[in-house]
């Protein structure tokens, strides 16, 4: 556990199949849409799943 200098709590992630500490999280691929369009090519609830990755041996899980 991690205190930030705002006093949050943070937590470290760990690979669940090396137990390496080398572990980011997985941006997702962002695209832009135009103004007009965006309403109807957006969904009505965005969902965001956190995926993260391991460096050392390339497992991935959210």
């Amino acid at each position: 556990m991690v205190r930030t200098w705002d006093d949050g709590v943070v937590a470290v992630e760990v690979c669940p199949v090396c137990s390496s500490l080398q572990v980011r999280v997985v941006e997702p691929e962002w695209f832009a849409l135009e103004l007009e369009r965006a309403a109807e090519l957006r969904s009505g609830e965005s969902v965001f799943v956190v995926e993260f990755s391991c460096r050392d041996c390339g497992s991935r899980w959210s």
